[in-house]
This record gives structure tokens, C-alpha cells and sequence, in this order.
């Protein structure tokens, strides 16, 4: 539908390519029960490995935080993380990672303190993490992958995204983990890599062919009942 002008309205999102500047934090869990993925899927390593994704883009296309879990997978050649929860806290982001690649992204409020973190929604608490840069070796990247599965419709969709910029070990301490959020087999991570300054670039997305059944919505099918906190 177009206004009485005759303009198509807007999509409520950039075009693509998005482009940014920030920080990057990437941990690695494992998670008590093997994860779920799409049938059109399959893992990279083990079920429980559990990719924990803090990032905040500060310049570029869009500002904005986000917050993910997911699982490293691929599709035949083409490798990601799919994302069992992924929150910003920008409605045209929200809007365009749903548009643009099919990634489930949801409404989130980020509470920043010197070196912590709480994402929260309407609900409530999704986690609250301690994050910083550790001392020691740092050494510049000028490519690694930054890519998302996500599916439109019946058609998997992939970002093949990168990232760029300074990388070195990272710090993030679980201190509070919500029971939507993939049970964990312990809090601490496996590891966790900081990327900072980073410069990220995010194409238009690739339709790979049909998904099969739906996918799960997020947080469906991997959070425990009750479980509040993680053990």
C-alpha cells in the first residue's frame, strides 16, 4: 500500500550493508542438555556448546546493544550461529534482522555499569554478565566471519557477516543466567575472546533453499522450568 503521494512507505530499517564500529564479546559454555537445532541443520562440534554473544555497535548504520545464545551450525558450506534467543535494544534493528535475514531478534533493556551488564524485558532478567579485556597479547584481524542463520518464510536464510579489528582474551562472568536462557552445565565459560575496536560488516542475506519444518521460537524447548539461576 502506498500513501495518497504515491510513496511505498518505509521498512522501518537501513538497507543493507549495515555497517558499525564497537565491541565484541564471545564466550563459549556448555550447556547441560544437547541443544535443539533445525532439521535442515547440523551442529559444529558438540549439541551442548552454547555461544554466548555480547556486542555493542556505538557508530555506524545503527546503534545499539545485542545480546545472543546460540549454536554454531552449518548448511552445507555455509556455517553460523543459530540463534536460540538473540535481544536488542533497537526497534530498527529488531525490525531489520526479522526483515532482512529472518533472525528472531526480540525487545531488550541493557543496564550498563563500570564493567557489568543486565539484559532485561518485560518479563524480566535474561542474564547479567561482568565483561572486560584481559591484559596480554593482542593481535589485529583483518577478517573473521560473523555470520547468522535465520529463515523467511519457508526458506533458510544466511548472513554472511565479518568483523575486523583488535583481538585478544576477554572476560565475561555469568552472574545471573534466566531460565529462558539454555540451561548451563556450569557458569563459567570454556573462554571468551574481546574484539575491540571492532569494525563489522553485515551484506544482504542469501536464501539457501527450503527449511523444513518451523523452527523453534526463542527460548522454546531449551530453558529448564523454574531454573532461575545457573548451577
Amino acid at each position: 500500500m502506498t500513501d495518497p503521494t504515491g510513496t511505498p512507505p518505509e521498512p522501518g530499517y537501513p538497507a543493507p550493508p549495515w555497517r558499525a564500529r564497537g565491541t565484541l564479546w564471545l564466550s563459549l559454555v556448555t550447556a547441560r542438555d544437547p541443544l535443539p537445532l533445525p532439521a535442515d541443520l547440523a551442529p559444529l562440534g558438540s549439541r551442548r556448546l552454547l555461544a554466548v554473544l555480547l556486542v555493542r555497535y556505538v557508530t555506524g548504520t545503527l546503534r545499539y546493544d545485542e545480546f545472543a545464545v546460540g549454536s554454531p551450525a552449518r548448511r552445507g558450506r555455509h556455517v553460523g550461529l543459530y540463534c536460540h534467543g538473540i535481544w536488542v535494544d533497537s526497534a530498527a534493528s529488531l525490525r531489520g534482522g526479522r526483515g532482512l535475514w529472518g533472525i528472531p531478534k526480540e525487545p531488550a533493556r541493557f543496564s550498563w555499569g563500570e564493567d557489568t551488564v543486565r539484559v532485561a524485558d518485560d518479563t524480566g532478567t535474561l542474564a547479567a554478565l561482568r565483561v572486560g579485556t584481559r591484559t596480554g597479547w593482542r593481535v589485529p584481524v583483518p577478517y573473521a566471519p560473523a555470520s547468522c542463520f535465520g529463515r523467511i518464510g519457508a526458506d533458510r536464510t544466511h548472513l554472511a557477516g565479518r568483523v575486523a579489528g583488535r583481538l585478544g582474551a576477554g572476560r565475561a562472568e555469568v552472574l545471573e543466567w534466566g531460565a529462558r536462557l539454555p540451561e548451563l552445565r556450569r557458569p563459567e565459560p570454556v573462554g571468551t575472546l574481546a574484539v575491540r575496536p571492532a569494525r563489522f560488516f553485515f551484506p544482504a542475506g542469501t536464501r539457501l533453499g527450503r527449511a523444513g519444518a518451523p523452527d523453534p521460537r526463542p527460548g522454546e524447548g531449551v530453558g529448564p522450568s523454574g531454573q532461575g539461576q545457573a548451577s
